[in-house]
């Protein structure tokens, strides 16, 4: 699946994307009836229960047992032979992270380019047959819904449910309350939009039923302040100390106002500058999973021999689960981040470097007008050699 060209997104259909962000993103669902008709397969049924076999990949089977709440959760890797003994119905299987295994799964998510790729996290892909579902619950996160095959009927509320309430005893986090406001039944191509914490409810309506779910990355205060002061903790100098020379007189038990603002000052000099966070937010956002292997990518290529490479190529890829972001800086220099590390460019380079960053498919007309400048050769062959990009011919 190719890239779509950028500032128009045939997936929201006729909202654009300044009414997407404005009206729904992170405020209230959205149904996209035909968002993409017809809908190509981009990973067939028996490739997806393929890849719950293997034990270097994240997936789950949950099967709803007669009576209420009965639940059972199982985990992967799973055996060829578990899915000859699981019942006709109410059972279905998740499989985590596809994107960073399959390369159509991958390139599916320029599609969502109306997001910013930093936001995206992995695509989960769940397998049904008639009746299957997980139960109704939340996510902490923007997810996109995405019918792949079959049916499936969504239930949701229209309001989001800050305070968690699970059902106890459960293997499975399920909400103790759920009163649906909206039934849609998606078919092939349709999707539904949810922002964080709104409640909802797939059930499959008859067998092969394929849903993928594009979820957004939310990370928590958390594990931004953890990040953060980690980050600058390794940075800091340890010679460097609170000083007051313009220290006033006072009471020897206070702690006066001019310390704490002169603390203040010290700590956001050192974890609030934007030089600061924007390093650390581009190599956290770019650091890929653990489970990606970009050297069984790598092709060392010199840079003269770039352009003869791409000359009969289709277009340049970006590997799956490899991340690239940039953050501009001052005229025509930016930082650009590949997979946690930071290079910094300018000029014609910087350009290439937004062009790959914007896209996970990239046609080769658009990477034509670099192939002249020396520096751009250079930041190919990198990116070649690495394993972040590979060629698709």
């Amino acid at each position: 699946m190719t890239a779509r060209a950028h500032l128009s997104w045939p997936l929201l259909g006729k909202i654009s994307q300044k009414e997407f962000l404005a009206k729904y993103w992170q405020k209230k669902p959205l149904l996209m009836k035909g968002a993409i008709h017809p809908f190509p397969e981009i990973i067939s049924p028996e490739e997806l229960a393929g890849m719950t076999l293997d034990k270097a990949i994240e997936s789950r089977l949950i099967i709803q047992g007669p009576g209420k709440n009965n639940w059972q959760l199982k985990r992967g890797p799973f055996k060829a032979s578990t899915f000859q003994k699981l019942p006709k119905k109410k059972w279905t299987f998740l499989v985590n992270g596809v994107d960073r295994f399959v390369p159509s799964v991958h390139a599916f998510l320029d599609e969502f380019s109306f997001i910013p790729f930093w936001r995206m996290d992995d695509i989960m892909i769940s397998y049904a047959v008639d009746q299957g579902n997980v139960g109704a619950h939340v996510d902490n996160f923007d997810v996109f819904l995405v019918q792949a095959a079959g049916k499936r009927e969504w239930m949701i509320e229209d309001k989001p449910v800050m305070q968690d309430d699970f059902i106890p005893d459960l293997p499975v986090r399920l909400l103790r309350k759920f009163k649906p406001t909206h039934r849609w039944v998606l078919e092939p191509g349709d999707i539904l939009y949810l922002p964080p914490r709104f409640p909802h409810h797939g059930v499959a309506q008859g067998d092969r039923c394929m849903t993928i779910s594009v979820g957004c990355r939310a990370p928590s205060v958390n594990e931004v302040i953890n990040g953060v002061v980690t980050n600058a903790l390794i940075q800091s100098d340890e010679s460097s100390r609170y000083t007051d020379p313009d220290l006033k007189p006072q009471a020897p038990g206070e702690i006066s106002a001019d310390a704490v603002a002169k603390l203040k000052k010290t700590i956001e000099q050192a974890l609030l500058s934007d030089d600061f966070l924007s390093e650390w937010l581009g190599r956290h956002v770019t650091d890929p999973y653990s489970d990606v292997d970009l050297k069984g990518h790598a092709e060392s290529i010199a840079p003269g021999k770039v352009a003869a490479t791409l000359k009969s190529a289709i277009a340049l890829v970006r590997t799956e689960g490899s991340r690239l972001a940039y953050v501009k800086g001052k005229k025509d220099e930016i930082a650009f981040y590949v997979n946690g590390d930071r290079e910094n460019l300018s000029g014609k380079a910087a350009l290439l470097a937004q062009e790959l960053a914007n896209r996970i498919v990239v046609p080769c007309e658009r990477i034509t007008p670099f192939l002249g400048d020396k520096k751009c050769l250079g930041l190919l062959a990198s990116l070649l050699s690495t394993g972040a990009l590979v060629v698709e011919s």
